[in-house]
């Protein structure tokens, strides 16, 4: 599995840690969300939920931070092209 996750260092905003992240990010949810809908015990589809808010949480700050990353090398882009002329 950690061979899957080498860094090409050449992403230009699709970096592999934050898409293996975002992946488990969401895998989390659908287990969280499955065994939150088969338990019957209050305080623990409570704790379920919240595990979910927070994987939620972690999805928003990794998409922010892909888009961040984005806006970066277009930046980068640019002046490089600058140069180029």
């Amino acid at each position: 599995m950690i061979d899957d996750m080498r860094c090409a260092h050449t992403c230009k905003g699709l970096c592999k840690a934050l898409e293996v992240a975002m992946k488990d990010e969401k895998e989390a949810i659908l287990k969280y969300a499955y065994f939150r809908d088969e338990c019957s015990y209050p305080d623990v589809k409570l704790m379920l939920n919240e595990l979910i808010l927070e994987r939620q949480k972690s999805i928003v700050l990794l998409n922010k931070t892909r888009t961040l990353l984005r806006e970066k090398f277009e930046v980068l882009d640019q002046i490089r092209e600058g140069f180029e002329m």
